[in-house]
């Protein structure tokens, strides 16, 4: 089905490659470069621009009891790091008003290019720029992020567009402005070979510099595509688009190919993709997936490559959803169903696909033999390939970063979660090759999805639940399964004559954040050890075994993971008589049971809690009271969905600490559907819940 370019609905452009859509780029010498806006920059000496001037955008009241206060305009800034994360370049780039960098990318040579908003009516642009003048409103968009007439302001995008070319070594090639008289975002840049610059945004100008030849001289719902020759000097190609551009790529012929969200009736929605010759205007092709197959309908064209055969890869995902916000918002981009397509060269036939579930496509790169790599996020279960993956699955419940590597056959060449790093700039360097930013170091890192390390390690996980939840909490017992990464025979710790349990066993040893974590039990596939109490934020797990070490794993910190410990199927818990609970010998209603878990979080001393958090060393043994540990933040207990009466909650007194023990008394009835003999307990600390663990109860 032709259909040219679509009405769609007004979603704002995601981040995606071809074209980048994100604020951090990293170039062929490994070099991240990053944009923004920030109200505080320490430059370095060789800016371009080294101060800003402190504007007032808008003021807020945050409450009734508070006086006005000055909310200042933001700036674009530009910084440069090193592969170690050094920051050896750092500018500004504004005006007098709100300023924002919105998307970034580098060419072959090193340069950079910049593209954002402006409001000021003095950016900074070159002579002989396109456009030196700012045609949009100069009014920054203020945002009351508040209920009422009280709380903060956020100052919104708009102005015009500005593009700008950076020199590797940070003196300004060329800065132009770009728009009408509304508000004109971009949200995507690309740069050809050629040195040409290709944007994409969101418009409401009416007025936009559009070219003769465009496809689309007037717009219903705001979008524009626009090509700028290699000095700024002039626009090449412009059009609008009735349809959300999500992604762009650009052949080595120059023709542009667009993708996103269209609608082309109220119940006909879903991804498109648009060829445009952008040398002459005219349309090469236009599909709407839905008329292949009605299961894209829905869907939006989340990112686009295109090989030098003119085959085009596309990623289509869930299309994003306004934010459920009283304030305008970024778009939701939620997990589902996502495919990788194949389109032949005229765009009528998908030769392959490529699905994964649970998940959202970010980009699509592709190499010089034509295989595609796509990278995403999510939780779903990976298409089978050849190569053993780095790692199976996500370290959080929330999801994490992956990528898929085809072949033109449509062979899934490889599929791994990525142990480090994510997709945030991500850049081929040869086949099977990239090169990924690290946020936990601001440092790039390399990936080889052909290599397969003898020794080797997946997510931990809880060794009460037995599953992977929102990351490793503060002293959590937890298990790693793997190959090769203990003895072969198990080794059991115990308490040393100090009291600590050992950071080596077995010839094993694990870290996080290079510190040795105390172990329980080590072995050739799995090791159960303790996380420490002072653990901050993401984390490095390492696994080192007789001097060998497996790559290396980031792993996401939460304040809970809470698990339930497990004795024959039914939850550790002791009877007020201190017996073991069993389907045989329940717990009388009413009385007090002893619970045993771990994840509840840190500790504090004596009676009150917050004293002192993480009183005990790292692998010590409770003592047995006085005094007592008590967990910081008690989670709440229920059991049949009726709330139990915590009693005590701490560090269970005999036993290594990161195990919790809680007593509780339990209610006086149950709802009359719930099993007696297996009655659901579960622990509710803030913002988690265990899985339910059975116990029995009775009259």
């Amino acid at each position: 089905m032709r259909i040219g370019l679509f009405i769609a609905a007004a979603v704002a452009a995601a981040a995606a490659l071809g074209a980048n859509g994100s604020t951090l780029a990293i170039d062929n010498y490994g070099n991240i470069w990053r944009t923004g806006q920030t109200s505080s920059l320490t430059t370095t000496a060789n800016a371009y621009q080294s101060s800003a001037v402190t504007t007032a955008c808008a003021t807020q009241q945050l409450s009734p009891f508070d006086q006005p206060t000055t909310v200042y305009c933001p700036h674009v800034f530009l910084s440069k790091q090193d592969v170690s994360g050094n920051i050896v370049y750092a500018t500004y780039l504004s005006g007098d008003s709100a300023d924002a960098g919105t998307a970034i990318t580098t060419d072959a040579a090193g340069n950079v290019y910049v593209t954002g908003y402006t409001f000021s009516d003095n950016f900074p642009t070159t002579p002989g720029a396109l456009q030196t003048k700012n045609a949009g409103p100069l009014t920054p968009v203020r945002i009351n992020e508040g209920l009422g007439p009280f709380g903060p302001i956020a100052i919104g995008a708009g102005g015009d567009v500005f593009v700008a070319k950076f020199a590797p070594n940070g003196t300004l090639a060329y800065s132009t402005l770009l728009g009408g008289s509304g508000q004109d975002v971009p949200t995507l840049i690309q740069v050809d070979a050629s040195g040409n610059v290709f944007v994409a945004g969101t418009t409401t100008s009416t007025n936009f510099p559009v070219t003769q030849d465009a496809l689309m001289g007037q717009t219903k719902n705001g979008y524009f595509f626009a090509e700028l020759n290699a000095q700024a000097s002039a626009v090449l190609y412009a059009t609008y688009s009735d349809s959300s551009i999500q992604s762009f790529d650009i052949d080595s012929a120059g023709h542009a190919f667009l993708t996103g969200f269209a609608q082309i009736s109220l119940s006909s929605v879903g991804p498109y993709v648009t060829g445009i010759d952008t040398s002459t205007g005219g349309l090469m092709y236009s599909i709407f997936l839905p008329s292949l197959n009605s299961k894209f309908l829905e869907d939006s064209g989340a990112a686009i490559t295109v090989t030098t055969s003119g085959t085009v890869w596309l990623a289509v995902s869930p299309a994003p959803q306004p934010a459920n916000a009283p304030v305008p918002s970024p778009p939701v981009y939620a997990l589902g169903n996502s495919y990788l397509l194949q389109l032949s060269p005229d765009g009528s036939r998908i030769p392959s696909e490529t699905d994964i579930g649970s998940t959202q496509f970010d980009s699509v790169l592709v190499d010089s033999s034509g295989n595609a790599y796509a990278l995403g996020h999510g939780t779903g279960t990976l298409p089978a390939s050849p190569i053993t993956p780095l790692l199976a699955q996500p370290c959080s419940a929330q999801g994490e970063p992956f990528v898929l590597e085809v072949m033109p056959s449509g062979s899934v060449a490889a599929a791994t979660y990525l142990r480090q790093g994510g997709n945030a700039g991500a850049r081929l360097t040869a086949p099977s090759e990239l090169t990924l930013y690290r946020g936990i170091s601001n440092s790039t890192i390399s990936l080889d999805l052909t290599s397969v390390p003898a020794l080797n390690f997946g997510c931990p996980v809880n060794l009460a639940s037995g599953v992977v939840g929102q990351g490793l909490a503060p002293g959590e017992i937890f298990s790693i399964t793997g190959s090769n990464i203990g003895p072969a025979q198990p080794a059991v710790g115990a308490p040393s004559s100090s009291g600590l349990y050992p950071t080596s066993l077995g010839g094993a040893q694990v870290t996080l954040n290079g510190s040795p974590v105390p172990l329980l039990m080590t072995q050739a596939g799995e090791i159960h050890a303790v996380a420490p109490f002072g653990l901050l934020t993401t984390a490095t797990l390492q696994i080192e075994y007789n001097g060998k070490t497996a790559p290396p794993l980031d792993v996401p910190e939460t304040d809970y993971d809470p698990g339930i410990l497990m004795v024959n199927g039914q939850a550790a818990v002791i009877n007020q008589d201190g017996t073991v609970n069993t389907p045989s010998n329940p717990a009388k209603l009413g009385s007090i049971i002893s619970i045993y878990a771990t994840g509840l979080g840190t500790l504090a001393t004596s009676n009150e809690v917050g004293a002192t958090i993480n009183p005990l060393p790292d692998g010590a043994v409770a003592p047995i009271p006085p005094p007592y540990y008590f967990l910081f933040d008690p989670p709440q207990v229920t059991i049949g969905g009726v709330q139990c009466k915590v009693l005590f909650a701490g560090a269970a007194p005999g036993i290594i600490a990161g195990v919790e023990q809680l007593n509780v008394q339990l209610p006086a009835a149950l709802p009359s559907n719930i099993n007696p003999a297996a009655a659901p307990l579960v622990l509710n600390p803030p913002g988690a819940f265990s899985l339910p663990a059975p116990v029995s109860v009775a009259p």
